[in-house]
């Protein structure tokens, strides 16, 4: 089972998301986010979510079998 981390390397640096989890709900890049992260679990997935009737797709990565804790912004 992947990792948080291994999760969040896996994606472009620029890649902007937000943190679902956090209090703020913090907007910033993959590299910003695997900067500040100091914890790290099994049992996460990136996935593709549609958008729009499927015309669009977007990023995130959540607990497998549960919700997503990070999400790209549009």
């Amino acid at each position: 089972m992947p990792t948080l981390l291994e999760c969040l390397g896996s994606l472009p640096g620029d890649l902007v998301m937000r943190d679902l989890a956090a209090v703020r709900n913090e907007v910033a890049t993959v590299a910003e986010h695997l900067a500040r992260l100091h914890r790290d679990e099994d049992g996460y997935e990136v996935r593709k979510e549609p958008r729009n009737y499927g015309q669009t797709e977007i990023t995130a990565i959540g607990l497998i079998g549960g919700p997503a804790m990070y999400r790209q912004v549009r």
